[in-house]
């Protein structure tokens, strides 16, 4: 064990916090370190498990901002705070008072997750995508719904919360609101018919490469094939099967043709997918808006890969604890 620290108390004129360096400590021996220090103290975790934490500091700000820092230099990677004082933090908490970065610390990595006085937990069993129509609201699968309490998407360790606007299960389709922007977002095909044949690509992010049940590690994936059935079971219209390689991390996650357009959302790991055209529809009834192109100019795959990446989230599934 690696530990770097000093009596705030007693040497208050070098140093302003005792702090732990995780290089060669557990995060979860790590963690009962940090629950057993005296306050004000923090703990910062990063994606790939490198932790830091911060004990005995002068201020609650003072604390973060050591135990931040003290997981990056012990080469955390998308380090971010989780704990003041023995309390998890989130964009709700009110213990940190006119802190400007408070927001920037809502992390998927947590322990446990405080929202409103109810405490969550992610539920990795359940694995999906959703993908933004527009800045703020996303389309993905509807039968996801009923089995998380509440929803967010995670982007570099951070969740974000969702809000979930509308479910159409027969149609296994959710519309769903993000709190926050996001810069980009996919275009939707103005297509009227479907093609057997026509090459696809669906994107989603996929849970296989996680090394910690507690730090999941969403990676994005892009996949290729083809349109083999331009209809779905008995012939239903609204459907299409690609051949794709699919896993549940790609289910809600779009399937984008050869320029670059949403041509439908993978509903099952079955390879079946709603087209776009009953996207187009459900929108519409909302009264939601969404982008479109005329454009029949293909791009390469790795562009695809890239648009894919940013306007495509891995969804997380949370239950009250």
């Amino acid at each position: 064990m690696n530990v770097n620290f000093c009596n705030a108390s007693l040497l208050a004129a070098f140093c302003f916090s005792s702090v732990v360096n995780a290089a060669n400590v557990s995060t979860n021996d790590l963690y009962k370190q940090y629950q057993d220090k005296p306050n004000h103290k923090a703990f910062s975790i990063g994606t790939n498990g490198s932790a830091g934490a911060a004990w005995g500091a002068s201020t609650k700000e003072e604390a973060m901002d050591l135990a931040q820092q003290t997981c990056i230099d012990s080469g955390g990677v998308n380090c971010n705070i989780t704990e003041v004082n023995g309390r998890p933090l989130t964009s709700n908490n009110t213990q940190v008072k006119n802190y400007e970065t408070v927001k920037n610390y809502r992390t998927v990595n947590n322990y446990n997750i405080v929202s409103n006085g109810v405490n969550y937990t992610p539920d990795l069993s359940v694995s999906a995508s959703a993908f933004f129509i527009n800045n703020k609201y996303l389309l993905s699968i509807g039968n996801l719904i009923g089995n998380c309490s509440k929803l967010s998407y995670e982007r570099n360790g951070k969740l974000v919360d969702l809000t979930v606007i509308r479910s159409d299960k027969m149609n296994n389709i959710s519309l769903l609101k993000s709190d926050i922007s996001n810069e980009t977002y996919a275009l939707i095909s103005s297509k009227k018919k479907t093609y057997q044949g026509e090459r696809t690509y669906s994107y989603g992010y996929d849970l296989s490469d996680m090394d910690n049940l507690k730090i999941p590690s969403y990676q994005g994936r892009i996949t290729d094939g083809i349109i083999s059935r331009a209809s779905g079971k008995y012939n239903d219209i609204r459907f299409m099967r690609i051949t794709n390689e699919i896993n549940a991390g790609n289910v809600g996650g779009p399937v984008i043709a050869e320029n670059g357009d949403v041509i439908g959302i993978v509903t099952s790991t079955g390879k079946e997918s709603i087209k776009a055209s009953m996207l187009s529809i459900f929108l519409n009834e909302q009264n939601i808006s969404y982008h479109v192109t005329e454009s029949q100019k293909n791009i390469p795959p790795s562009a695809i890969a890239e648009k894919s990446q940013n306007f495509t989230v891995p969804l997380v599934c949370l239950n009250e604890a």
